[in-house]
């Protein structure tokens, strides 16, 4: 059985992509905070597997699936390529906010950025290890804007829905071989 590390909780896109890796051999997933967590631990991990999307993004601006694939070319290994979706993304306001920020996942910068400039809004971002943790924060901090899941949202909930994104999403399942 192969023992697959990819980001948690349960309710990302990583988790369910680990649910449609092609084959047919069993894997077990182990779930982590952050890619980034994963990445600074790997050697821990030899011997195991990384799943991570193409639009892998750390939350160091300058470090993102590109960087990985040269810097730890002798480190992984990459076994399988595949297409799974993800799911709805959302960006939410918080018209009742506390912090004039947002708090997102790092891969969804350039979607945030995008309509920023277009509303001509500066503001800080603060970024969290996955969109189920941005969405979390966001909730908890009364920040202004996050980007998450769409199925992540609870019934009832009092945000304003600002635009929804429907991304396909390469993934990677890589062989961590030191």
């Amino acid at each position: 059985m192969r023992k697959i590390h990819t980001l948690g909780p349960k309710a990302t896109d990583s988790y369910e992509a680990s649910q449609h890796i092609p084959g047919t051999e069993e894997n077990e997933i182990v779930l982590h905070d952050s890619f980034d967590d994963i990445i600074e631990d790997l050697a821990q991990y030899a011997g195991d597997y990384l799943l991570l999307p193409a639009a892998y993004q750390s939350k160091q601006s300058d470090f993102g699936w590109r960087e990985l694939s040269y810097e730890y070319w002798d480190r992984l290994k990459l076994e399988t390529v595949y297409h799974h979706p993800l799911k709805t993304l959302c960006l939410i306001a918080n018209f009742d906010f506390q912090q004039n920020k947002a708090v997102i996942h790092p891969a969804t910068t350039n979607l945030l950025n995008a309509y920023l400039k277009k509303q001509q809004l500066s503001l800080s971002i603060h970024y969290a290890g996955s969109k189920a943790k941005a969405y979390d924060k966001f909730v908890a901090g009364g920040y202004r804007f996050t980007i998450v899941s769409e199925d992540s949202l609870e019934p009832g909930h009092p945000y304003q829905m600002i635009q929804k994104y429907h991304p396909d999403m390469v993934w990677c399942l890589y062989h961590i071989i030191k």
